[in-house]
C-alpha cells in the first residue's frame, strides 16, 4: 500500500485532479441529464480556465481576463473558420503571442496555452456542426459562462497560495510558431479535414524551445499517439456507441489534463479516448496519428531549413 501511494505521488497530481473532477463530473451529470454537448463544453471550459489559473498562478483580475479571452476567443475563431486565410492567420498569430510570452515568463505560456485550446477546439467544433459557426455556439454561452465562472470561483477560494515562480520560460525563433500553426489551421479550414482543431494544436504545442527541445516533444506526442490510439480503438470494442459513451470519454480526457504529471502518459491517454470516441462515432480513428505526425514533420521540417539558411 506505501509503494502504491509513493507511486501515486510521483505520477500523478492528485491536487489539481481533484479540483478538476469537482469540474467536470458535475458538468458531466448536467448533460446526461439533458443539457447535451452543451452542458459538457462548459465543463471543458471551466477545466481549460482552472488549468490556466492554476498553472499561470494567475490572481483574480488575471483570472477573469484569462476567462474573459478564452469565451471570446471560441466565438472568434467559430466565426473566422469559413474564411481559411483569416482563420489560419489568427492561429498562426495566438501561437505565437503564446510562444513569446513563455519566453518572457514559463508559467505565461501555461496560460496562454489554456486560452487557446478551448478557443480552438469549442471554435472548431461549432464551425465543422454544419452552421454558421459563432452561432452554433449562442445557445451553449450560458454554459460556457457558467464554466468560466466557476472555474474562477473554485481558483478563488481553493486555489494555490504559494507566490509565482518567475522563471523564464523558452521558444522557438520568432514566426515559427506562426509560420507552421498558420500553415497548419490553413490546411485544416480550407480541406474541411475532420478534428482540424487536433491538428492546429499539433502544430501550437510542439513549439516550445529550440531544435532539441521541439525534438523531444514531437517523440513525445508520436510515441503517445502510437500507444494511445490503438489502445483506443481496442476500448472502443468494449463499449456501445451511444450519446452516454461519448460524452463519458470525453469527460474523461479533460480529467488527463490533471491528473498525470508526464506529459507523454497524459497524450497516451488523451489519444485513447479520443481513438475511442471517434471509433464510437463512425470516424477514423488514425486521423490522430496523421495530425500529430504531420505536424510534427511540418514544424521540425521549418525549424531545420531556417537553421540551414542562417547558416548560410
Amino acid at each position: 500500500m506505501a509503494t502504491l501511494r509513493r507511486l501515486w505521488a510521483e505520477h500523478c497530481d492528485a491536487y489539481l485532479a481533484a479540483r478538476v473532477s469537482a469540474l467536470i463530473v458535475p458538468a458531466l451529470l448536467a448533460a446526461l441529464a439533458g443539457g447535451g454537448e452543451a452542458a459538457l463544453q462548459g465543463g471543458m471550459l471551466a477545466v481549460c480556465c482552472l488549468m490556466a489559473m492554476e498553472h499561470g498562478r494567475l490572481g483574480r483580475r488575471g483570472a477573469v481576463l484569462q476567462a474573459a479571452l478564452a469565451l471570446a476567443g471560441c466565438l472568434a475563431l467559430a466565426w473566422l473558420w469559413r474564411w481559411p486565410a483569416v482563420f489560419a492567420l489568427a492561429c498562426g498569430a495566438a501561437a505565437e503571442i503564446g510562444g513569446r510570452m513563455g519566453a518572457r515568463r514559463a508559467r505565461w505560456r501555461s496560460a496562454a496555452n489554456f486560452t487557446f485550446i478551448p478557443a480552438l477546439y469549442l471554435g472548431c467544433e461549432a464551425a465543422q456542426s454544419g452552421g454558421s459557426g459563432a452561432a452554433e455556439l449562442w445557445p451553449a454561452m450560458p454554459w460556457l459562462a457558467a464554466g468560466a465562472l466557476a472555474a474562477w470561483l473554485l481558483h478563488a477560494l481553493a486555489g494555490r497560495c504559494a507566490p509565482p515562480q518567475d522563471k523564464p520560460g523558452a521558444a522557438p525563433r520568432a514566426g515559427v510558431a506562426f509560420a507552421c500553426v498558420g500553415l497548419l489551421a490553413w490546411l485544416a479550414a480550407h480541406f474541411q479535414l475532420p478534428c482540424g482543431q487536433w491538428l492546429v494544436w499539433s502544430g501550437a504545442s510542439v513549439c516550445v524551445g529550440g531544435l532539441s527541445a521541439i525534438r523531444d516533444k514531437c517523440w513525445q506526442r508520436c510515441s503517445g499517439a502510437l500507444l494511445g490510439v490503438p489502445a483506443g480503438m481496442l476500448l472502443a470494442l468494449a463499449l456501445q456507441p451511444s450519446p452516454e459513451s461519448s460524452m463519458s470519454l470525453g469527460a474523461a480526457a479533460m480529467l488527463t489534463l490533471a491528473l498525470f504529471r508526464a506529459y507523454r502518459p497524459g497524450f497516451a491517454a488523451r489519444s485513447a479516448l479520443a481513438a475511442a470516441h471517434l471509433s464510437l462515432i463512425g470516424g477514423v480513428a488514425v486521423w490522430r496519428l496523421f495530425d500529430v505526425g504531420l505536424a510534427a514533420a511540418l514544424v521540425l521540417a521549418t525549424l531545420a531549413a531556417g537553421q540551414w539558411l542562417a547558416a548560410r
